[in-house]
């Protein structure tokens, strides 16, 4: 995973500052719905520049927000620092090394799961249940779907941000990981690349059993997703980048 620090020091400097977005907003709102009754202290993992962390925090929570690259880190501090009087702590650190030393009632990662491999999946799932979580507490996870990410590889898109990107998607179907290619236009021997592991809702309760924490719900633009019965090609899964997931840390 020597990629990933690399990839979020350079391109944030291309994509220039965030703001808070209506999806973050959509994101902090939905841990009420998700993790149920009684979330005071949440976890926020790759908080990137801290827009969902600044918004949840408004929200009342005691926000504890983790993030590996320098650059967001700042960012999020900076962020921090404007709104003022929010019950958040911004740490720059490595979530599978990071001590933290506190539990939660609820730890949140949008839209980072499956970097690395699946045995690096299962360690920060193990993580989450044994030490930072709380006993029936929740972990809110969006999770990369593979369909979609098959169905753009070979794209090139062209952005504009603080300068203009080109961005490549492929995907590979063996192990089913996307990857995701960004360099300034006229530039690609600048280009960076990140990669995530896609998985099916199916995919995802084999990945978490064993590691203490249970698939309570998964769900798309809110409506459940269920394994239990019969889906075809028409299902709107098929056509979305990623979906979201409850997981529950086991009592017993």
């Amino acid at each position: 995973m020597d990629w990933v620090k690399l990839f979020f020091e350079t391109a944030p400097m291309w994509w220039g500052p965030q703001t808070v977005r209506e999806s973050d907003r959509q994101r902090a709102a939905s841990i009420a719905r998700l993790a149920g009754d009684g979330v005071e202290r949440v976890l926020e993992l790759g908080a990137g520049s801290g827009t969902t962390a600044v918004v949840m925090a408004d929200l009342g929570y005691s926000v504890t927000a983790v993030e590996l690259s320098s650059v967001r880190a700042q960012q999020a501090r900076e962020r921090a620092a404007e709104v003022g009087g929010r019950d958040l702590r911004i740490i720059e650190g490595d979530f599978y090394q990071v001590e933290l030393g506190a539990q939660f009632d609820c730890v949140v990662y949008f839209n980072g799961f499956g970097v690395g491999s699946d045995a690096d999946q299962r360690k920060l799932l193990r993580r989450v249940s044994g030490e930072w979580l709380r006993p029936g507490g929740a972990l809110i996870l969006d999770v990369f779907s593979p369909w979609k990410w098959a169905r753009a590889a070979g794209e090139i898109d062209h952005e504009q941000y603080l300068v203009d990107l080109a961005n490549l998607t492929d995907y590979d179907p063996l192990t089913s990981h996307f990857s995701d290619r960004w360099w300034p236009v006229d530039k690609e021997s600048q280009a960076l690349d990140q990669f995530g592991r896609c998985y099916a809702p199916a995919d995802l309760l084999l990945l978490a059993e064993g590691t203490g924490l249970t698939v309570e719900r998964m769900e798309l633009d809110g409506a459940e997703l269920r394994t239990d019965q019969r889906n075809s090609t028409t299902h709107p899964l098929w056509d979305a980048w990623e979906y979201q997931a409850v997981l529950r840390r086991e009592t017993t």
